[in-house]
């Protein structure tokens, strides 16, 4: 069973309230969400592109915009080198495209998830120089490269490292690739006042400093939607600047007077996103197809799509990347059915690190079954596939659990390994499996309340003092992401009066609850695992049967989001948590 945490602050709710004209609820949810001063709110409230910060504030980044633009005058051939995700597809599309709008002339390269892997390699700099290149911009990567930039320094290449992860560290020392420029806000000494943006966001920087010079602004409605992607997608948290990039990113997107990239629209259509574009749709149509081309066949057919300017190849760039992911769907579906059925014979209880060796799963989704493993038992979780050099993983982990420096205490026994705290990738020989598995769990000092997972809401409010002036208010938090969720209340001792179920599957239950006398509909997207799973724990299996066939009455415990049933135009209460 989760455990629920309720959220404390003291505040002057209703100074706020008067302040913003908003109900004194929302004041406390806004105070809830880490801003505790006016300045915070109003940037959060109205986050305007002019409250975005000046791109020289970076370091390197007027060291990195001067190189380009000589490179740009001079006619020199520009090579951008980016990643096979969606952050760096967008990161490279933001280039070139800025590039060219200034004149430039520049092409493209990304790596190959499986023949290359992550990031920039020496022989990607042979090859540039081969084909006549003479600057390279990285984005999305290069930071721990160290190799490729002595190779490009070698060759007489100009260098700029453009990135946005963590810099390496040896023996406490940070180890910085030795470029002609280094434009990553993480790195030490950099002022930046927000260091948490994605790798195209940090590209768009560099590219807006040149524009701005020019007194050009042409770039913001041509290159901010595709920030907003890559923000979204790559997970980073929505705060801050990152929130204003993708508030106004997402109104560029939406606007089709606006939007005028062919490739995108027809990726939209196909999607059937024709009118407000939210972060949800980026998170979960957008972004997945762009990346299902790097994961199951090649990431530069979305650089393809972003730079079609053939709306009859623009539409079967699309169709291509839908296809994709919806097989990229079905074999994340099969490998997660596969993983149940290995954990069905374990005792998870006694097992905190799930180790499960997926031979027939294709490499490229292992980590989205990781993730899904990790959601379903809330426990570490390493999948593993068969590759033709040994064993190859990816893994995911729970707050409480330092993926990296777990991988890093059995170095011993794997071939190579790199990340973070919470999600790694490492391979090793197929004969070191059993030992992997022993390793990590006999090392492992999780305790059993930390293998609880945690659900935070807002405040305990009746159903009753949910109005339609709050739920409005409500969507001004949007966009929702990382560290910038919905408003999440609870309830304690609702009476369930009817249960429907519905849905392809049954797996959707309509309700009516009661509370404080009066009665409300509800709604459960994953009954059987939510409402069920807390009815079967406190009246047994029977009751729940039983409610599903009318006879309801009991008593429970729910945490809810509330939101406009669009069809009807009332609240309805969206059932996410109960016990």
């Amino acid at each position: 069973m989760k455990k629920w945490i309720s959220k404390r602050c003291n505040a002057d709710f209703v100074k706020i309230a008067s302040r913003y004209n908003v109900t004194e609820i929302f004041a406390e949810v806004l105070v809830k969400r880490g801003l505790y001063t006016w300045e915070a709110m109003d940037k959060y409230l109205f986050p305007d592109i002019s409250r975005m910060y000046a791109p020289e504030l970076m370091k390197g980044l007027v060291q990195a915009s001067s190189l380009l633009e000589d490179s740009i005058k001079r006619g020199s051939k520009v090579r951008v080198i980016g990643d096979y995700d969606v952050d760096g597809v967008m990161s490279s599309y933001i280039l070139v495209r800025g590039i060219t709008m200034l004149g430039g002339n520049a092409d493209y390269k990304i790596p190959h998830r499986v023949k290359d892997g992550y990031g920039i390699r020496s022989y990607m700099v042979d090859e540039a120089y081969n084909e006549g290149v003479d600057t390279i911009v990285t984005c999305d990567n290069g930071i721990s490269a160290v190799d490729a930039a002595l190779r490009a320094n070698e060759l007489g290449i100009t260098y700029i490292l453009t990135d946005h992860h963590e810099v390496p560290v040896e023996n406490g020392v940070c180890v910085i690739p030795k470029a002609d420029a280094v434009v990553d806000p993480k790195q030490p000494e950099c002022n930046y006042p927000f260091a948490q943006l994605c790798g195209a966001a940090v590209a768009y920087k560099i590219i807006s400093y040149i524009f701005e010079k020019q007194c050009n602004k042409n770039y913001i409605e041509e290159l901010l939607p595709f920030v907003a992607i890559a923000t979204v997608c790559d997970v980073v948290p929505l705060i801050d600047e990152n929130r204003i990039i993708v508030a106004n990113g997402l109104k560029m997107l939406s606007d089709r007077n606006i939007m005028k990239n062919i490739g995108m629209t027809a990726l939209l259509n196909e999607l059937k996103l024709r009118g407000k574009v939210s972060s949800s749709a980026i998170g979960f149509k957008i972004g997945p197809c762009i990346n299902a081309a790097g994961r199951l066949s090649d990431a530069s057919k979305g650089m393809e799509l972003l730079l079609e300017e053939d709306e009859s190849k623009a539409v079967r760039l699309a169709q291509e990347l839908v296809m994709l992911n919806e097989e990229r769907k079905n074999m994340t579906a099969d490998a997660e059915a596969e993983a149940d059925k290995q954990i069905a014979y374990i005792d998870v209880n006694k097992m905190p690190v799930l180790v499960l060796y997926l031979k027939n799963c294709h490499e490229s989704v292992a980590g989205i079954v990781a993730g899904r493993v990790r959601e379903k038992y809330y426990r570490p979780t390493y999948i593993l596939t068969k590759t033709k050099n040994g064993l190859k993983g990816s893994g995911r982990s729970i707050p409480d659990y330092h993926m990296q420096s777990e991988l890093m205490r059995c170095h011993d026994i794997l071939t190579e390994f790199g990340g973070h705290a919470m999600a790694a990738g490492f391979s090793l020989p197929e004969e070191n499996l059993e030992k992997f598995c022993v390793t990590l769990n006999r090392q492992c000092l999780l305790k059993p309340e930390e293998m609880i997972e945690k659900l935070s809401f807002d405040k305990e409010i009746k159903l009753s003092d949910i109005s339609k002036e709050l739920v409005m208010e409500l969507k001004l938090l949007e966009p929702l992401g990382e560290a910038n969720k919905r408003a999440v209340f609870a309830k304690r001792g609702v009476i369930v009066k009817s249960v429907y179920m519905c849905g392809k599957e049954k797996q959707v239950a309509r309700l009516q609850v009661e509370d404080d006398g009066k009665v409300f509909n509800a709604v459960d997207f994953n009954a059987e695992k939510c409402i069920g799973s807390a009815v079967c724990t406190h009246y047994g299996e029977e009751t729940w049967e039983a409610m599903k066939n009318g006879q309801c009455g009991q008593s429970i415990d729910i945490l809810y989001i509330p939101c406009f049933n669009e069809m009807y135009g009332n609240i309805e209460f969206r059932i996410i948590d109960c016990r």
